[in-house]
């Protein structure tokens, strides 16, 4: 006849560790000196933003895509100097992963030949204390050229007051395996 059950020395080893992370998680940090100057009020939900955080964090990515088009001081105002960007361009069949920084993207906007044209649409926005996301499906033109579609994600974060891009990443990709935008090619 078995006693009373009792976790055994694994189940005991499992739950330690387990109780320590939540206990640390759950208190409050007291030691905590996170400057929330810069942060955004409170949202009614965790994540979702209120109408007034979409559209100021949507209009910042906008701006990001509006200055590809050659308009450098634009880029650099909305984007933290230190952004963070990468690249799965997959039109190859084989994932070829790359990544840039913002002089060079300013590089490659004042050298260019030709205007480049992002667009989004659909995008979700979800926002938690000083951070926002953003996921939409963007198609890429060089010209009036299509390049590439795919899918972007922004980090922003709150930079001098605002927000900011602080990490941007995107796969490169084309029909039928990403869409293009649905209003039709763009207007160059």
């Amino acid at each position: 006849m078995k006693s009373a059950s009792r976790p055994g020395p694994k189940r005991a080893c499992l739950l330690i560790p387990a109780l320590l992370l939540w206990t640390a998680c759950s208190g409050a940090d007291t030691d905590a000196t996170a400057d929330t100057a810069d942060m955004p009020e409170e949202h009614s939900s965790p994540h979702a933003p209120t109408a007034a955080e979409q559209a100021e964090i949507l209009g910042v990515l906008q701006a990001v895509f509006d200055g590809l088009a050659g308009d450098t001081e634009l880029l650099a105002h909305n984007m933290d100097a230190d952004i963070v960007m990468h690249s799965t361009d997959l039109r190859s069949g084989t994932a070829v992963f790359g990544s840039s920084t913002l002089p060079g993207l300013i590089q490659r906007v004042e050298t260019g030949d030709e205007t480049m044209t992002e667009r989004m649409w659909a995008p979700e926005v979800h926002v938690s204390g000083g951070i926002a996301t953003v996921w939409t499906p963007y198609d890429f033109y060089i010209g009036s050229e299509f390049s590439h579609c795919g899918v972007d994600v922004a980090t922003l974060m709150p930079r001098d007051g605002r927000w900011k891009v602080i990490t941007l990443d995107w796969t490169r990709d084309a029909p039928p395996n990403c869409a293009l935008h649905p209003d039709g090619p763009p207007n160059n």
